[in-house]
């Protein structure tokens, strides 16, 4: 068949296909369907949200990044998390409990860090020697009550963390609730929280004012 009648017959059955496809009406589905969400919940994350990164002259050692999981954020991440997921009220709260009943009896952070050397991104293991730390206004610092890894999904972290790249590691952690700042402004230039991060590869310090 010559070149310009096989280009017209392929037209042709471009246009046929089309036309059947267009004519199907309800019954067509769109294969996929981006879930937007909520401003609100990416502008409290960011503001929630510190990063630090460490380098030896162009050698990256680490890169830390950690989002407070305050009350704001909370209730934020509520009404995304159901509305990504379109849970009515009573499903919401019985997924949401757990987070809220951590929040409730610690000061919470999503971690997220990045080392080269995968081996030594073990901030979860007791044998880590890796030193994390909270210091709040009185400089008084608080160890973990635990650090384990994310019980998010890999899809969900993305969604919710979307700094928490690929060769990162997500953590959730948590200190003593005495560890919270008090209520009211803090002085002016001091910071109401520092997470601090510690180890051979150097020092990371991250500050909520």
């Amino acid at each position: 068949m010559p070149e310009p009648i096989r280009r017209s017959a392929g037209i042709l059955a471009l246009l046929v296909l089309a036309s059947s496809t267009a004519g199907c009406g309800p019954r067509s589905v769109a294969l996929y369907e981006k879930v937007v969400g909520s401003p609100s919940y990416g502008q409290v994350t960011e503001a929630a949200t510190r990063t630090r990164e460490v380098h030896d002259g162009l050698d990256t050692r680490f890169i830390l990044s950690a989002t407070w999981l305050s009350e704001p954020w909370l209730k934020a991440f509520s009404e995304e998390y159901s509305s990504i997921y379109y849970l009515d009220p009573g499903r919401r709260e019985r997924v949401i409990a757990r987070w809220r009943d951590e929040s409730a009896r610690y000061v919470r952070f999503f971690v997220a860090l990045y080392i080269p050397d995968e081996k030594g991104n073990d901030l979860e293991k007791p044998e880590t020697l890796w030193s994390l730390r909270l210091v709040g206004t009185d400089e008084k610092d608080f160890e973990p009550a635990y650090v384990r890894k994310s019980s998010l999904r890999p899809e969900e972290i993305s969604r919710f963390f979307p700094y928490s790249g690929t060769w990162y590691r997500a953590y959730e952690v948590a200190f003593p609730k005495e560890a919270e700042p008090p209520q009211g402004a803090p002085k002016a230039g001091e910071p109401r929280l520092k997470l601090v991060l510690a180890g051979v590869q150097g020092r990371a310090v991250l500050a909520w004012r």
